[in-house]
Parts: structure tokens; C-alpha cells; sequence
């Protein structure tokens, strides 16, 4: 993981152009339902706000779709921001020898209410490259599976980078708590206590 990654002018740049594409009443921010399974029948997607980049990820389904399956409607591209900032943040902390192109940003806004358990990203038919994380709002509790099949966790606070690869790529992993009064000052005017956004870049495919 990646601390202060963000200096808040550059955090301020990106909430702000989150946030006004979350906004898009087709593309935004919405709350998908999920797969019904034998402890729930019309189970809810874990977090409040839901939204993507390039391709979308269905969460009824766990394929990822060109399109919105709800409204056919292309999902907001992949912007040369977001794509310049994993070519630097992987050249920078963790060089990789296959060319790596973001096709699908996963974005999850929490709440109070919110979390996600324990889960592996296993969607994507590309294993090899990494998953790239960011975190912004309050410091959330993260869980993970040790390659000893251990349960752990770490803080990531606000502004932080993590990073999924070689062997942790497949690993388990989960949000636990999201802290009270942890959000920094700057942002407050995007969060309450105990909200947080979440963003992860993906390469799906391996061609």
C-alpha cells in the first residue's frame, strides 16, 4: 500500500470529476441487485453507490458487459487520466513486464451502512495483470488472505494507492469497518463520517 499517494489538489481533481460524472441519470452512480443465493432472494449490491468505467461490471450476473445491461447504454470511457495514472503508479511501485491497459474501472461509493465481505476478484480472464486500488473519504479497515491462508487486515486511509498482483492477485479480501471522523478536511465537502470511495483498475481481457 501506497500512503499519501494523492496531494489534496490532485484528490480534489478526481472527487470532483467523479462525482459530477456520478450525477448521469443513464452512467452514474446507482445500486445494482446482485445474485439471489440460499441465504437471501432479492439480495442488494453490499455498497449504496455503484458505478463504471469502459466495461461494465454486472454484479446480477459477474460478467462484464460493453454496455449497461439495464439501459444498453455505453458506460463513461476509460478517461487518459485514469490510464496515465496506472502506467505511473506501476512503473513507479510495481514494474511489470506485460503491457497493462485499463478496460474497466469498478467504482464503489460506502456509507455507514455499507461493507463488503470477503471475496476473490476472479472475473476478469486476465489473472497476470495486477488489480490497482484507490481510496478516498474515511480509512476503512481492509481484510486479507495471507498466502497461508491467514486471516489479516490493514488501515488504508484516504488518498492511498494498494496493489493486487503475482500471487495476491487471486487473494481473499474484504472491507471491514469504515472509521467515524477519519475523513480529511478537505474532502468533507464529498463525505460524511464513515463514507468512503473506492476505485479499482482492471485488465480484463488478455489479448
Amino acid at each position: 500500500m501506497i500512503e499519501d499517494y494523492f496531494d489534496n489538489e490532485t484528490a480534489q481533481e478526481w472527487l470532483k470529476f467523479i462525482f459530477q460524472k456520478g450525477q448521469d441519470e443513464l452512467r452514474g452512480f446507482h445500486h445494482p441487485d446482485v445474485k439471489p443465493n440460499r441465504f437471501h432472494a432479492k439480495p442488494k449490491y453490499p455498497v449504496k453507490k455503484y458505478m463504471c468505467f469502459g466495461l461494465y461490471w454486472n454484479p446480477l450476473d459477474y460478467i462484464y458487459y460493453p454496455v449497461i445491461p439495464d439501459n444498453q447504454t455505453k458506460p463513461f470511457p476509460v478517461p487518459k487520466l485514469f490510464q496515465d495514472f496506472c502506467q505511473n503508479v506501476l512503473k513507479q511501485y510495481y514494474p511489470i513486464e506485460s503491457k497493462y491497459w485499463v478496460e474497466s474501472i469498478i467504482v464503489n461509493f460506502y456509507t455507514n451502512t455499507s461493507s463488503m465481505g470477503a471475496h476473490v476478484d476472479k472475473d476478469e480472464e486476465d489473472h497476470t495483470s495486477p488489480v490497482i486500488g484507490v481510496s478516498f473519504g474515511s480509512t476503512c479497515r481492509f481484510l486479507y488472505e495471507d498466502t497461508d491462508g491467514v486471516m489479516k487486515d490493514i488501515k488504508i486511509p484516504a488518498n492511498s494507492v494498494y496493489i493486487f498482483g503475482k500471487e495476491a492477485r487471486l487473494m481473499k479480501h474484504g472491507v471491514g469497518t469504515v472509521y467515524a471522523q477519519t475523513v480529511p478536511q478537505d474532502q468533507s465537502k464529498y463525505f460524511e463520517s464513515k463514507e468512503r470511495l473506492n476505485l479499482t483498475f482492471r485488465k480484463v481481457y488478455q489479448s
